[in-house]
């Protein structure tokens, strides 16, 4: 896709906000980077790692250093499932890191078609039957599937905005996975608009039920 077929007309007005995304710089990163392991491929393997220990009861501290520095961070439970209420669940961290990753691969494949990005939002949802872990009847104990519900602005048209979303998710290592184990629906907001929504009919009204706080 060129960047001509990209571009929306009229969303790179004098009026629009300032890009979210240097395209330059992310394009000439990812230049570099692919550059060095089409000639050497072994420089893409990495071995990320953390070490983490229980504190009490269901709390736990994660640690490990990267990029020069060492970081640090919790997870607990709800007090009626044995924690403290003292720090976000695993399930928020790995809803977290979803999110995290898809709006990184987002960043840089709206880069890499010099697309100008104003604004650009993620809410991640799931749906998770507690029994699955306490054993009680035969639910899962692994979440049902996932919704990715995007918000985007920029210069470009819907059709590439959904093209470039869904290479964004296909590109990200842990959505990559995640669709691997579960269905990842993708909904998206393009300019103000709802231009894709892939969730199935059952799922339609999922976004409207309350959610666990």
């Amino acid at each position: 896709m060129s960047p001509e077929q990209a571009a929306a007309p009229g969303r790179r007005g004098t009026d629009a906000p300032e890009p979210i995304v240097d395209r330059q710089a992310l394009r000439a990163s990812m230049h570099r980077s692919s550059e060095r392991l089409w000639k050497d491929a072994d420089a893409g393997v990495v071995r990320p790692w953390v070490s983490a220990s229980l504190e009490r009861d269901v709390t736990a501290v994660s640690r490990f250093t990267q990029y020069g520095t060492d970081v640090e961070f919790r997870a607990d439970e709800a007090p009626d499932r044995g924690g403290a209420g003292s720090a976000p669940s695993p399930m928020r961290y790995l809803l977290s890191g979803i999110a995290f990753c898809v709006l990184g691969w987002a960043a840089k494949t709206w880069a890499a078609r010099d697309v100008a990005v104003h604004r650009l939002e993620l809410d991640v949802r799931t749906l998770l039957d507690t029994r699955g872990e306490l054993g009680v009847g035969d639910a899962p104990p692994h979440p049902r599937w996932f919704v990715l519900d995007v918000r985007v602005e920029d210069s470009a048209t819907d059709a590439a905005a959904g093209g470039m979303l869904r290479e964004a998710v296909a590109r990200c290592p842990i959505s990559a996975l995640m669709s691997r184990a579960v269905p990842v629906h993708l909904m998206l907001e393009h300019n103000g608009r709802a231009v894709l929504d892939e969730r199935p009919a059952e799922l339609r009204t999922e976004h409207e039920q309350e959610q666990t706080r």
